[in-house]
């Protein structure tokens, strides 16, 4: 199994997912990290290895991969980090300051691959 690159914290943020296909729903997630996120699919609408547009309390789109999938929970993996900042103000719940935090950013981070 390979090591968790980033620490994660547990979190009570919203947002949704959009799948290549054009599915979108509202989500809750679990927890977060500069890396990915955790959420429950009841539904399994998402599969694994496939490519997502989440957006997080008001941040994003953010581009994501499922790297793995047990029962209802998926764990997905950011294709660029989260800024420190926006992963900051995310972590203390400041949505709002996340939103700005994260138009100012521009997300201008290189991406780990082209999707």
């Amino acid at each position: 199994m390979q090591a968790r690159q980033t620490d994660r914290v547990r979190t009570n943020a919203t947002g949704s997912c959009k799948t290549a296909r054009g599915m979108q729903w509202d989500i809750q997630l679990d927890d977060l990290s500069k890396g990915g996120c955790r959420v429950d699919d009841p539904r399994h609408g998402l599969e694994l290895g496939s490519f997502v547009k989440v957006l997080i309390a008001g941040t994003g789109p953010h581009h994501a991969e499922v790297a793995w999938r047990q029962g209802d929970r998926v764990g997905m993996e950011f294709l660029k980090p989260l800024p420190e900042q926006v992963f900051k103000l995310l972590s203390a719940e400041q949505w709002s300051a996340a939103r700005d935090e994260f138009e100012r950013s521009g997300s201008t981070l290189p991406m780990r691959r082209v999707v």
